[in-house]
Formats: structure tokens, sequence, C-alpha cells
């Protein structure tokens, strides 16, 4: 599984690489999500334990690093977040064109994805304190029940249910102003003409909203039950046994799987991706003719305003 969340999410960066110049923000995101994704799987590849670790700082540094698995999880967290801006950004995109032309630029999308991975870090940062090197080997311990309890109940929130939230009402607002979109520009008659210029518009941002909806939808089946499951170990629902079963461990692994899975939601439901994957392989390097992976724009003459180009 860690293999081909290597493969697959290298794949997605070296495609938005190529199209770098065309890419808009939404290709920004995927393509910074594809990153987080990549070190989540480069970090899942097991290490070998070693049969002792003594008490010094390179033994401590190892139990709060490695054996916690924290850059793993730093990277979980920010692909995490990065999947949360990406229907935001879709809502402003659709609901404010206007102002996500002049606000949201490339730079700027960058910008908040660097601050995304400074959350990630401080989130998992209490790791530092919880492990430590003692008796030759590694220990978690929190100061009291009480430390743990709050330290899973801040995970649970911070990790899955506000960006579940936020994703979904995102999700809701952007399907709602896309139907009353729908209605206003193309009325009852013609909603499927698609010949009418608007009515292409709206079938591709439809398209790619699919897709982006498909990609949350994953991010919900993978971390949904192991996220359940951890906070009810941590409010001490289920017992201190849970960690070491078979349900613990094979529910990590579908939430892992979520890395590996957006790179083959791409390639199934874009056309435009696929294209994309064959000339990774072409010598050619010119950029002619190549558009934004996730693009909305028709081609053709149209009618459209300034609000239906390239958001």
């Amino acid at each position: 599984m860690s293999m081909l969340g290597i493969v697959g999410n290298l794949i997605v960066i070296l495609v938005v690489f190529q199209r770098r110049h065309t890419c808009r923000s939404t290709d920004v995101l995927i393509g910074a999500l594809a990153v987080a994704d990549f070190f989540t799987s480069v970090f899942m590849v097991p290490l070998p334990t070693p049969l002792r670790v003594p008490e010094t700082w390179l033994g401590n540094v190892y139990c709060k690093v490695i054996y916690t698995s924290m850059l793993m999880w730093v990277s979980v967290d920010a692909s995490i977040f990065i999947l949360t801006l990406i229907p935001i950004e879709r809502y402003i995109a659709i609901a404010h064109p206007l102002h996500f032309k002049r606000l949201v630029t490339r730079q700027r999308v960058g910008k908040v994805v660097a601050v995304t991975w400074m959350i990630a870090f401080m989130a998992n940062f209490f790791l530092f304190f919880v492990a430590s090197a003692k008796g030759d080997m590694c220990t978690e311990t929190f100061q009291s029940q009480l430390a743990q309890v709050m330290t899973g109940c801040m995970l649970y929130l911070v990790q899955f249910l506000i960006p579940a939230v936020i994703m979904l009402v995102a999700q809701a607002l952007t399907a709602l102003v896309l139907h009353q979109q729908s209605r206003r520009r193309l009325g009852e008659d013609l909603k499927c003409n698609n010949s009418n210029p608007s009515a292409k518009y709206l079938v591709a941002r439809k398209s790619v909203l699919k897709i982006l909806f498909l990609v949350v939808v994953v991010f919900f089946i993978s971390w949904t039950p192991t996220q359940t499951g951890y906070l009810l170990f941590n409010l001490r629902i289920l017992p201190a046994s849970y960690v070491d079963t078979d349900l613990y461990y094979a529910l990590n692994v579908l939430a892992f799987c979520n890395s590996c899975a957006n790179p083959v939601i791409y390639t199934i439901r874009n056309p435009e991706f696929r294209k994309a994957i064959g000339e990774l392989f072409k010598s050619t390097t010119s950029t002619s003719g190549k558009t934004a992976l996730f693009s909305e724009k028709v081609t053709g003459n149209t009618d459209l305003t300034i609000s239906d180009v390239d958001v």
C-alpha cells in the first residue's frame, strides 16, 4: 500500500508540475494534497525496530520522532487540512467569482498550504512530551488520565470533526449555489440543452465538482471508523487492549488507503489527467495546447460573463 501511494502521488505531482504554467488554484491544492499523501506513504514504510533504545538524547529523539511516527501523522494532518481547503476554494470560486479572481492567486494558495503544514506540526507537537526512552525501550506516558482524554478529544476535533463539518457545509453550499446558477442562467427548458454555451460550462463545472466530492467521500469512508475508535479508546469506553487488536490495525489500514486513493480517482474520472499521464512519457516539453487539470473552460465562442471564465 505504501508503494502504491508513493508511485500514484508521485505521478500526480509530476503531472501538476508539468502543467505548472497553466494550473489554477485548484490544481495547486491538488498538487499540495498529493505531496502530503506522498510523504504519508513514505513515512508509512516500516523501519527495523531496535532491540534496545538507550536513555540518551539520541534515544529520546528516536522515541519522539520515529517510534511515535510523528512525521507520518504531520503529513496525515497536512493532507486532511489541504483537503478541507479544496471545497472552500471551490465554494468561493462559484459563489463569489469576482472576489475569487482578485483575492485567490496561486501564490497566496501556496502560502496557505505552508500554514497548514505548520498547523499540522503543532497539532502533533504533544508527542515530544509524552514519548521518551525509559528502561531500554520507548514509552508513551500522559501526565494523567484527564490529559489523555483531553488530548484524544483535541485530536478528534482537529484531525476529523472540524474538517469534516467544514467539508460538508462547503460542499452543500456549493451544490446549492450551482443549482441556483443553473436555474437562473438556463431556465427549466434549457438545462439539458448541451448546445447552449452556458450549459456546456455548467456541465464542465459540475464534472470537476463531482471529482472533488468523490475525493471527500473517500476521505469520510476511510477515516471515520478509525477516528471514532481512537476517540472511544481515549475516553476509556474501549479497553486499553484495543490498540493491539486486529480491528484496530484493520481500521488503520482502511484509513491509510486514503493516501493512495486520490490518484486512482483522478485517473478514472478525469480525461485530462489521463491525457497528462500519457504526456509524461513523451519527449516534448511544449506547453502548447495544455490546459489546467481541473479546468472548467469550454471551447468555442461563448456568451459567458467574466464570472464564468477560468475559476
